[in-house]
């Protein structure tokens, strides 16, 4: 059954300064059934499905482990003559057994190739796609990808007429290509098919398409931070102001690092908005793959993207899906030859924080500044960093990075050469435990004087799974109903749903946990707080939809602890989903305690229609003012200049302000002065009897550009008893003399 929810996830800037991303289900819905539609597979894996009167009968599920190999011989030429035989597969040291063995495409015929003598170990036969007289038995699948996001304007053209040169040169009928590119979103600019005339079409859409690039934003943005930090570090700061020019100097220091940590801020959100779409088209390109056979390639073009720490994440997720699909991923550097720019990978390191723990205290490497760690510092600021990603992706999907050439055709040549190269081999692994861990393999060759080139593992992740979690992540699961039953610590969670654009949902997900339940660490003069959060949208019990969170460890200052101590721990993380049913579980461990407590939501996304409607009413006592993360960029929870914090446990203060934060929809328009007329009542009842006097506002003008009005008043709680109360807002539409009613309920204490 193929849910018809339109779903995506967009995860957005946390209180503490990090990003999430998760991979888009609607994406990967879309894309494979357009393979499966698109590509005529050569041959299935699945036995013939029984007829209607048969006995029913059990089947089981198996997960086979697909590689692809690279053998060249001593001088570098590729050796494609092999049979099974000469192959041995080694996970973690335990060899196993072939399965399934395809020589490579450079030895394709227009039969079936003959099947290859069984390994001298084995008991069973060779899988082999059944024998098709006449016809092509074997599929090349290769899908092109033009991430138009980092493509400067002026490379386009290279990158055009290099992947004209590829398709009119190289393409035969034995390949299934199809075109895409990644703007904010992926485009499918033409499904898998060997028609030449079709893909150098579709090669110009992707041009097209790709007309904005925040490479010169984000180079600009670079350029400032580095002028801030030189003017910063030659603004003498430190000595005593006792003269107007000493006063000035220090007010001089103060500006610009308060300028520099709003670049960095703007830095941070600019690189995550870049990165997100890309990796995540890449995870459903690959997913939507996953039940296709035949070689599989994608190659990305692109001129490199810096990740934020948290976004490792979903950068190893995709490395996961697109292995577990068998898509081998080559990146194409879109810019060509650079000035200054290195010309190897090979000193980079295999973790993108490899070597930061030497070059940094523990206290500096945890203290974020500006929402970036020094973890992101390095990343953006050290040579060429942008290109760590690409290395990373590539390489650990048995593909590799090409850089430093003008002409794109010789790399989309040289690539093409390793495809028609490339062995296929499956096996079932001996451990049948796929527990999320890492495993070895290492592939051997009988002949001597041979080179043998694959990724060197997997991680051992069902093939059920939408997105895979880790080992912890699992293990935190497993244990929901206890500790959901039986919380270590009381948690507080609030979901609230707002209407954005394409007909999404923008889902804020707030978390308060009482500072008292959690345990400090004082550490020098730094109280130190170590939480993980683990969140998981499901589309049913046994269906995950996206993960969100994170591990945080964070150092807290003398003045932040003691406003923690005010205010509670608080988390955001913001959602992006379709109309639809979910199941929200999320999971909180204070790690220095080792308490756990486990909270479930049901979340409803109705069809938007046109009738006038409401939003959750979000309460709250913290107001600060609002910061625009860029162009177009605005925080779902701010009106005007100001920004509210969620109160999810809903326990305030008689001296506080109940501050009310809402969105309606649809209102009418007044045909006499073109704008809206709402008018809204907020009574505060106990015991079912009006606690205060009933409020009124009038809302007039719409927020564009959803045209909504958005209601962000207060009400002061001075004179009211501790007690349980609950806030009744009516909104009157009083040019449709439509209304809508709304309750939320709040406890005052002492």
């Amino acid at each position: 059954m193929v849910h018809k929810t339109r779903s995506k996830t967009l995860i957005r800037d946390t209180v503490l300064g990090l990003v999430l991303c998760v991979c888009r289900q609607r994406v990967f819905l879309s894309i494979f059934l357009l393979l499966s539609l698109c590509i005529t597979q050569p041959y299935s894996q699945e036995k013939n499905k029984k007829p209607q009167d048969q006995e029913d009968v059990v089947s089981v599920k198996t997960n086979l482990v697909n590689i692809d190999v690279i053998v060249k011989d001593k001088k570098g030429k590729f050796v494609s003559d092999l049979k099974a035989e000469d192959f041995a597969v080694f996970e973690n040291g335990v060899r196993q057994t072939l399965e399934f063995f395809e020589p490579p495409l450079a030895n394709a015929t227009d039969t079936a190739a003959t099947e290859p003598a069984k390994p001298s170990d084995s008991k069973q036969p060779i899988e082999q796609p059944p024998a098709r007289p006449g016809r092509v038995t074997r599929s090349n699948i290769i899908s092109l990808v033009l991430d138009g996001q980092t493509t400067d304007l002026t490379n386009l053209k290279r990158v055009r007429d290099g992947m004209l040169k590829y398709i009119k040169g190289q393409i035969s009928d034995t390949d299934s290509v199809a075109i895409f590119a990644v703007t904010s979103g992926l485009q499918l600019l033409q499904p898998f098919t060997h028609d030449k005339a079709k893909l150098m079409a579709a090669v110009d859409k992707a041009s097209a398409a790709s007309t904005s690039s925040k490479s010169s934003e984000r180079r600009n943005i670079n350029e400032t931070i580095a002028q801030l930090r030189e003017q910063a570090a030659n603004t003498e700061s430190t000595i005593p102001i006792q003269t107007a020019a000493a006063g000035s100097s220090a007010a001089q220091a103060m500006v610009a690092a308060r300028i520099l940590q709003q670049y960095i801020q703007l830095r941070t959100t600019l690189t995550t908005q870049q990165a997100r779409p890309i990796l995540a088209a890449l995870a459903a390109i690959c997913e939507g793959q996953k039940s296709i056979a035949g070689k599989k390639t994608l190659v990305l073009f692109s001129q490199g993207f810096v990740t934020p720490a948290v976004l490792d994440w979903q950068v190893q997720s995709t490395i996961d899906i697109a292995n577990r699909a068998n898509v081998t991923i080559y990146i194409i550097d879109s810019a060509g030859l650079r000035e200054g720019g290195t010309q190897s990978g090979s000193l980079v390191p295999g973790s993108p924080l490899a070597g930061v723990s030497g070059i940094t205290s523990q206290e500096q490497r945890i203290q974020a500044v500006g929402g970036e760690t020094i973890f992101d510092v390095v990343r953006h600021e050290g040579l060429n960093r942008e290109f760590d990603i690409l290395y990373r992706v590539a390489g650990d999907t048995g593909g590799r990075f090409v850089k430093g050439n003008n002409d794109i055709s010789q790399g989309l040549d040289r690539i093409d050469e390793e495809i028609r190269s490339r062995y296929t081999l499956a096996y079932r692994s001996t451990d049948q435990n796929f527990d999320g861990s890492f495993r070895k393999v290492k592939i051997e060759v009988t002949r001597p004087d041979t080179q043998v080139s694959s990724r060197s593992g997997y991680y051992a992740i069902p093939h059920e799974e939408i997105v895979p979690l880790s080992p912890d992540d699992k293990k935190l699961l497993a244990g929901f109903a206890a500790a959901e039953a039986k919380p270590g610590l009381p948690v507080f969670v609030e979901l609230s749903p707002f209407r954005s654009r394409d007909e999404l949902y923008t889902v804020p997900v707030s978390i308060e946990v009482p500072p008292e339940a959690v345990k400090f660490e004082q550490k020098a003069d730094k109280q130190y707080l170590q939480l993980d959060i683990l969140g998981v949208i499901r589309l049913s019990p046994d269906k995950i939809l996206s993960r969100f969170g994170g591990n945080f460890d964070v150092g807290l200052s003398s003045d932040q602890y003691q406003s923690i101590l005010s205010n509670d721990i608080f988390y955001r993380q913001d959602l992006q989903l379709g109309p639809g049913e979910y199941d929200v579980r999320i999971i909180v461990r204070d790690r220095l305690s080792g308490k756990v407590a486990a909270k479930q939501e049901r979340l409803s996304l109705p069809e938007m229609g046109q009738e006038f409607a409401a939003s959750p009413v979000v309460l709250s006592r913290h107001v600060a003012k609002a910061a625009s993360s860029g162009k177009g960029a605005t925080d779902v929870l701010s009106s005007g200049a100001v920004r509210i914090r969620p109160s999810p446990s809903h326990k305030f203060r008689a001296s506080d302000n109940l501050v009310m934060f809402f969105e309606l929809y649809n209102a009418g328009v007044n045909g006499g002065t073109g704008k809206s007329l709402v008018r809204v009542t907020v009574t505060i009842m106990n015991d079912e009897k009006v606690a205060a006097k009933p409020v009124d506002y009038v809302l007039i003008d719409p927020v564009e550009p959803l045209s909504h009005l958005t209601f962000a008043k207060y009400v002061s709680l001075a004179g009211l008893k501790n007690g349980t109360y609950t806030a009744v807002i009516e909104s009157r539409d009083m040019v449709t003399r439509k209304s809508v009613t709304q309750k939320a309920s709040f406890v005052i204490e002492g």
